[in-house]
């Protein structure tokens, strides 16, 4: 918030130390509360309504609705408001009406690009803030990206840490080398030229940048990462030692062979290719 005060003031879009705090010294210096659309939308409801009304949805921990962006793999796209407390599996197959194409789901991402990748057995998770930081992702901005069984989940991580790695700031190391050193190894995993101890380097990197990032960008920017590594462990480990893309997605990782007998040289192949 405090980099888009900055940037409203006319100056360039950085984050300012947590011990300034913005209800005290915000937007001009003055005292500034800044929260998002969606949170003062609510705010007319509770007025009118009351808090005791709002409080009937939700959990204990989490009351009112939220709106998700539902997109990806899944047969109705769109924007849906779910109470919170709603589970992954409603909002996929009774909203959303499920994988197309008679495919297998595999993960869904929640919370914008810094959100974490969750697995098909924890369909059943109550979506509130509580549970999905516990899972390892986050409610963000209320993203929610489902993916199917010819998803690779090292490809997810390497392209949404790519993704912000070109939005960092620039102004804290931890984040702006940090995420840049971290999309060149998954990008060299997803080639073909991952190597033994890149894991473990990613992960060094994960930690530093949360507990060293001066922003919610840097300190989130690892989730896409950790969370594809603690539920798809194996994907990345058949990348690295056995050179393969379970989901024959990465296509330096994949080997086409030509059966002389069914050829017609028509070239569409080539465009898999």
């Amino acid at each position: 918030s405090t980099a888009l005060m900055t940037a409203l003031e006319g100056r360039v879009g950085e984050p300012r130390p947590k011990y300034i705090h913005s209800n005290i010294k915000g937007l001009w210096n003055k005292p500034t509360v800044l929260n998002n659309v969606e949170t003062w939308a609510n705010v007319p409801l509770i007025i009118n309504k009351g808090a005791d009304w709002f409080n009937t949805f939700g959990t204990e921990g989490s009351k009112g609705t939220k709106i998700f962006s539902l997109v990806g793999k899944i047969t109705n796209t769109g924007l849906v408001e779910v109470p919170m407390g709603i589970t992954l599996k409603d909002i996929i197959y009774k909203i959303g009406g499920g994988i197309p194409g008679g495919k297998k789901f595999k993960a869904v991402q929640t919370g914008g690009p810094s959100g974490g990748c969750i697995p098909e057995e924890l369909l059943d998770l109550e979506v509130d803030f509580d549970e999905l930081t516990k899972a390892g992702s986050m409610m963000g901005s209320g993203g929610m990206i489902v993916m199917d069984e010819d998803t690779c989940m090292v490809d997810v991580a390497r392209y949404f840490i790519h993704f912000l790695t070109d939005e960092s700031c620039g102004k804290c190391l931890p984040c702006r080398e940090g995420l840049r050193q971290m999309d060149k190894i998954l990008t060299n995993i997803t080639e073909g030229k991952g190597k033994e101890g890149d894991i473990e380097l990613l992960e060094e990197l994960s930690e530093t940048a949360i507990e060293a990032s001066l922003c919610a960008l840097g300190k989130s920017a690892p989730n896409p990462f950790l969370s594809t590594l603690r539920y798809f462990r194996d994907e990345y480990e058949a990348h690295i030692r056995e050179k393969r893309c379970p989901a024959l997605s990465c296509k330096e990782l994949i080997s086409y062979h030509i059966d002389p007998d069914k050829c017609r040289a028509c070239m569409i192949c080539l465009k898999k290719c």
